[in-house]
This record gives structure tokens, sequence and C-alpha cells, in this order.
């Protein structure tokens, strides 16, 4: 009960949350989330030099999420040097067709699993800026 109390006196729950993924290259990270993972991709904001500076990956098209009628399961991408390691863990269903689809693409580095921790499975893509995007189901 005394976390229902301070759930309640906090005043809040957070709705969404949206991965951040930095890449120095954001056409090149677009048209690899396009190809590889069918992804619908933007860039919205572009700096002088006309490299990406903001921009958005969704897997549904912008015209669902710009609806609201579910929470955000994107990315948001940012200008910046790649940091590495598991930018995002997210469920999905229909794992087999997402290992297969990348397959498919031609991407290479990419691994389904049987895990005994979670009695799921695992599909984990190494991206083209060297981030791991872990899908389970």
């Amino acid at each position: 009960m005394n976390d229902w109390n301070k759930f309640k006196e906090r005043g809040f729950v957070v709705k969404e949350t949206g991965p951040v993924y930095y890449t120095e290259d954001m056409d090149a990270t677009i048209a690899w989330f396009t190809k590889t993972l069918g992804w619908y991709c933007e860039i919205d904001e572009r700096n002088e030099e006309g490299q990406g500076t903001y921009g958005c990956a969704f897997d549904l098209p912008r015209e669902f999420e710009s609806l609201h009628i579910a929470p955000f399961t994107g990315l948001h991408f940012l200008y910046g040097e790649p940091k590495g390691g598991t930018v995002a863990f997210m469920k999905v269903q229909g794992i087999e067709k997402l290992h297969a689809h990348v397959i498919n693409s031609g991407w290479e580095k990419v691994n389904l699993n049987d895990t005994a921790d979670f009695e799921t499975k695992l599909c984990q893509i190494e991206t083209i800026d060297g981030y791991i995007l872990q899908f389970f189901e």
C-alpha cells in the first residue's frame, strides 16, 4: 500500500519511451533501417552542412504514429558519435518473420536464439553503426 501512496503522490505516468540512437551519417542510417528492417524513417532537421541532426525511425507508417493510437515504438536519431552497445530491447510479434526479413535484405549481422532465461526467442541485430537491436517474443 505504501507504493500505491507514493505513486499517487508522484502524480505522473510514463506513456512512451524513445531510445536515442547516435549516428554521424543519418542518411546512411535511415537507408539501413528502411532496407534492413523495413521501417519508416525521416530526417526532421539538418545542419548548415546538410547533415541530419534529428530524425526518427518508426515500425509503423508515420501516419499511424501521428494519430497517437499506440505508444511510440521507434527510435530517435541524433547527430553524434555512435556509442555502441544495446540501444533498444523491443517486444515483437512475428520474430521469425523479422529474422527472415533481415536475412532477405542481405544483412548478415543477425542471429535468432531460444533463450532459457526468458523462455522466449531473441533476435539480435547489429546495425550499420555498430549498435545492437534486441527483439524478443
